[in-house]
């Protein structure tokens, strides 16, 4: 049987440049590049961290950041997420706690300080 190489799960946009998420303790909105007319369906989420991450994208101003924290897309410790994007124009995430996944010291201090911690985002189309 022939294989359609037209039809992919995932390709990469190389016009569009990866968006990077900081990621910490408290979210910090991150302006994304808009993709209108570069043939942009799907997007790919990595999580590069050692820790979980909740994460969302919205529409409008980034005074207009919804509710995160348990109500966004929720993205293991070194796992990555392929979905349909809905192009929107901000983007924050914000770290989690869970058994065997601390994210605050004993002091209650973020643990991470001084290091980089954020999650990739690669735009691009899927069939």
């Amino acid at each position: 049987m022939p294989i359609d190489t037209a039809l992919q799960p995932f390709r990469r946009n190389l016009d569009v440049l990866p968006v990077i998420i900081p990621v910490g303790a408290t979210a910090q909105p991150i302006s994304v590049p808009p993709m209108t007319g570069k043939g942009v369906t799907t997007f790919l989420m990595h999580n590069p961290n050692p820790f979980w991450v909740w994460y969302a994208g919205w529409r409008g101003l980034a005074t207009d950041m919804p509710d995160i924290k348990e109500r966004g897309h929720y993205i293991g410790p070194g796992h990555s997420y392929i979905g349909r994007t809905q192009m929107p124009q901000w983007i924050a995430g914000v770290a989690d706690v869970e058994p065997n996944y601390p994210i605050l010291d004993s002091g209650g201090q973020w643990l991470f300080a001084g290091q980089r911690t954020r999650m990739v985002m690669i735009y691009g189309s899927g069939a």
